[in-house]
């Protein structure tokens, strides 16, 4: 994370750095390639230039992001097995808590819709361990949602997606030009459009309630 900070300060050359109240303030712009509502960020550090909060703000200047920093180690020291893959991926096992759900009571609406797009279809498919819920929008930002019960494995899979990374609420998304998806709360969700951009998407997404709500 600090090399990414840094990197934002170099490639933007007007920068600011000055000192206010007693600490030191920095700010660049950044870049956030799955989010471009993300413009600038601000850096704070103490007398000793260790970083204390990172704020990335949006075009309004509107706090997006706050990262606060209670002790920073810039000389600590790992084991050899500290970054040994397995023993990572048995710790991860270990601590992940999963809900598994078996069906749907009620689909689950997004709070965000495009203008002048509306629910026209309902539809469910049965699996053998599950549901499938595919719900349509017609309209001026025409897409499909996809709610799908999740399934756990004993064992760790690898599993092909299609997309980028993106930090989502609660989880880590998957966003392509033209969807992005994600299990959150024993649910797959996926949605898909040929006419909507990458922050509708995303709004969509961020809009998805875990409580079922009425149309």
């Amino acid at each position: 994370m600090l090399q990414s900070l840094i990197n934002d300060i170099k490639n933007d050359k007007t920068s600011t750095f000055k000192k206010d109240d007693g600490k030191y303030v920095i700010e660049s712009t950044v870049n956030y390639p799955n989010n471009n509502n993300l413009k600038t960020q601000i850096i704070y550090l103490d007398d000793d230039k260790n970083f204390k909060e990172v704020q990335v703000l949006d075009e309004n200047k509107t706090p997006q992001i706050k990262m606060k920093f209670n002790k920073v180690d810039m000389k600590a020291t790992f084991d050899n097995k500290h970054f040994a893959l397995n023993n990572n991926l048995e710790t991860a096992a270990t601590n992940e808590e999963f809900t598994p759900v078996s069906k749907f009571d009620n689909p689950i609406y997004p709070m965000y819709m495009p203008n002048e797009t509306h629910l026209t279809s309902e539809d469910t498919v049965n699996k053998t361990d599950g549901e499938r819920l595919i719900l349509t929008f017609e309209g001026e930002s025409p897409f499909m949602l996809v709610e799908e019960t999740a399934e756990i494995s004993d064992e760790h899979e690898v599993t092909p997606v299609i997309g980028e990374p993106y930090l989502l609420v609660d989880t880590v998304a998957a966003i392509s030009d033209s969807s992005i998806s994600w299990v959150s709360n024993g649910v797959e969700y996926y949605i898909s459009s040929d006419v909507m951009n990458q922050d509708e998407l995303i709004n969509v997404a961020k809009s998805l309630s875990v409580i079922a709500l009425e149309k």
